[in-house]
């Protein structure tokens, strides 16, 4: 039953935190007009060949282009929120557990793969950022940016916060019974 409620819990928190930033994403992206700049400015739309060029349908790819690239950038963060409550939930989890100190430092060292995941989020949106350079070089290189600078930051908070803290109270604990 207490599994189950954590489970609820953890669930909890990734809608609500993506919700928070879908909406703030998208309150800034209707309410800014500098926001939303970065993502119409400078789109090529390509016209067919033969084809007189049309003002309406150009403006209509320009737009569908732009909120193509707001909606992957929103994707990539909410990939970042997704690994960074991950990892936090996992070292809540290893701090809370009963198992032995030597036990603790094993699953430490396997959970590394958490702190890890905002990097390989952080590349994925890099080179998601490759399918629209085509389209809108501009926003491409603000995205590629944007993911990977945010998965470094993540992934520092996350080994400063969460990694460095327990892994230095364990060894400590294990040095005291080491000594007893």
């Amino acid at each position: 039953m207490n599994k189950s409620w954590k489970l609820i819990g953890a669930i909890s928190i990734y809608i609500a935190a993506g919700t928070l930033v879908t909406m703030l994403m998208l309150y800034f992206y209707h309410s800014n007009d500098f926001f939303r700049s970065l993502f119409e400015g400078a789109v090529e739309v390509a016209a067919p060949e033969g084809a007189a060029p049309n003002g309406i349908s150009m403006m209509q790819n320009a737009e569908f282009t732009a909120q193509m690239s707001f909606f992957i950038l929103i994707f990539v963060m909410l990939l970042q929120i997704f690994a960074f409550i991950s990892a936090s939930w996992v070292f809540f989890n290893l701090r809370q557990s009963a198992d032995s100190i030597h036990i603790k430092l094993k699953k430490m060292e396997n959970a590394d793969l958490f702190l890890d995941l905002p990097l390989y989020f952080g590349l994925f949106g890099t080179v998601s950022s490759f399918i629209i350079m085509t389209f809108n070089p501009q926003i491409s290189r603000l995205i590629a940016y944007s993911s990977t600078l945010v998965g470094i930051i993540f992934s520092v908070v996350l080994r400063i916060t969460l990694q460095y803290p327990i892994k230095q109270r364990l060894i400590g604990q294990s040095q005291d019974n080491g000594s007893k």
